[in-house]
């Protein structure tokens, strides 16, 4: 009953994760078709939410109806002279979907787009179709939705800044060992818990954190501490002896051949000693490693090892590595992950734990700043994709398409989170899928707004435009395309469903 409470959960969230994220994001695409027709003089037949076949009329204003479909998966804007696919010749124009009620309920009959037009009140002078408007009009209509999208994204992204931005406001200390001679020996306080405060001060970062027990002249201390599971605060007083210290670094993780495997090292090892010499209890222990590493690059380093066994024993091991000169990229000299720690005259001991983050509300200018800035990046990492998974830095599984479902999927997930972590999150994630929505359209694919002004670009070289019936042919082997792609990624998305993780 659980599983099914918990996968019935699952998919109330991505429902309403498209109906936040997805859909809006449509719309805004649409509209931004729509509004850049009305700038152009283009005239608009439809504008559409959800794709046919039709519900129903919402309203009419001037001469565009508004109107509800059936398939709630985007929407469309129908200009004179185009249909959903492509160019529409004049004469294929009065077959199109061009229903006006005409007097009593029930009384209908068909017109073309140009009477459709003249009933609405439109002069034949203010009409224009998609193919009569300039071409660089045509182009600014066809991108006006991606545009709308970057816009929306960047809006999206101040508003989070107005809210507050998840900010490092202090370090976290967590406890890692408690042996039996620890002041904290049979208190709450257990393994995992993080250190936020000392006296109820926050500290800078970890190393800042031991500066000021450096400080400590043998009085009680209180320590403010997070739970490692519930994340639940609670505050514990002790006199702990701080006055002999000593640094280590924390190996996390070894990569295979590595220099470190190689040398024999084990994730869960202690760094103790550098070169025969001792770590200080002082700054960044992880750190000095690294600038250890660098200064011996292709020669061997002496490393001391403090290695605990599952039994409860431990070893000291001394340990020769030689540092890589040109490492893979992310992988470091040694081939390693590490973090910094220090341990108390009694046993205790503390490494590394990042740091808290807390909404911090931005001013007006630095919101602005902020949404320009991240805009501009996300542009830039999308814009790097191509070239990471040619030289292998990405991998294709991390770059993989997804479908609605999946983008719905992920979408529940972050606003799960932003339940508990604040609006911001999620105006994150919206406003990246705006992005992603706005460039997938702009490429060059038949059928996509991209595609369209391919073919507007060709006219304007060759002097004349592409034969009407040859660009629709050509869309509509692109859509069929498009759809099949995208059922296989809806699939695939069915069988392995994304997740943040």
């Amino acid at each position: 009953m659980l599983i099914q409470a918990a996968a019935a959960n699952d998919i109330l969230l991505a429902i309403a994760a498209f109906v936040i994220v997805l859909f809006p994001a449509i719309i805004i695409h649409e509209l931004g078709h729509f509004l850049a027709a009305k700038l152009v003089g283009i005239n608009v037949l439809e504008f559409g939410i959800g794709f046919p076949p039709r519900l129903g009329r919402i309203f009419i204003w001037r001469e565009t109806e508004f109107t509800i479909n059936l398939l709630p998966i985007g929407g469309f804007v129908r200009p004179l002279g185009e249909d959903m696919i492509g160019p529409a010749p004049e004469g294929k124009v009065k077959r199109d979907r061009a229903d006006l009620e005409q007097g009593q309920a029930g009384s209908v009959r068909y017109v073309d787009e140009r009477e459709m037009l003249r009933l609405r009140g439109v002069a034949d002078k203010d009409m224009m179709s998609v193919n009569e408007a300039p071409a660089l009009g045509r182009i600014f209509f066809m991108s006006a939705g991606a545009l709308a999208n970057f816009a929306t994204a960047a809006l999206l992204f101040i508003v989070a800044a107005l809210i507050g931005l998840s900010l490092p406001v202090g370090g976290l200390s967590q406890i890692v060992a408690i042996p039996e001679g620890s002041v904290f020996h049979n208190t709450e306080a257990q393994v995992g818990d993080a250190i936020e405060r000392i006296n109820g001060e926050r500290f800078a970062d970890f190393g800042a954190f031991h500066d000021t027990l450096a400080e400590y002249d043998g009085e009680a201390i209180t320590f403010s501490l997070l739970r490692r599971d519930t994340a639940e605060s609670y505050d514990l007083t002790v006199k702990p002896d701080f006055a002999r210290r000593a640094g280590a670094v924390q190996v996390l993780g070894v990569l295979e051949d590595s220099p470190a495997a190689q040398a024999g090292m084990l994730p869960g090892d202690l760094v103790t000693q550098i070169n025969h010499m001792a770590i200080p209890s002082s700054g960044d222990p992880a750190g000095r490693l690294k600038e250890a590493t660098r200064e011996a690059e292709g020669s061997p380093l002496p490393l001391t090892i403090y290695r605990e066994h599952e039994d409860g024993s431990a070893e000291i091991i001394q340990m020769v590595v030689t540092p890589r000169v040109n490492p893979p990229e992310g992988e470091g000299r040694l081939g390693i992950a590490i973090r910094s720690q220090f341990g108390s005259g009694e046993g205790t001991r503390f490494a590394n734990a990042g740091y808290i983050n807390e909404p911090v509300p931005q001013s007006l200018p630095d919101a602005v700043a902020y949404g320009l800035r991240t805009t501009a990046e996300t542009f830039s990492v999308i814009a790097s994709i191509p070239g990471r998974l040619l030289d292998g830095s990405l991998s294709g599984k991390d770059a993989r398409p997804i479908s609605i479902i999946g983008i719905s999927k992920i979408g529940g997930e972050f606003l799960q989170r932003s339940l508990h972590e604040g609006p911001g999150l999620m105006l994150h994630f919206v406003a990246l899928i705006s992005i992603f929505l706005g460039i997938s359209n702009l490429l060059p694919i038949p059928a996509l707004d991209g595609g369209r002004i391919i073919f507007v670009l060709f006219e304007m070289l060759r002097g004349k435009p592409v034969d009407p019936k040859i660009e629709a042919r050509v869309h509509q082997i692109g859509i069929v395309l498009l759809l099949i792609l995208g059922s296989l990624v809806m699939i695939y998305d069915l069988i392995s469903p994304p997740s943040l993780s």
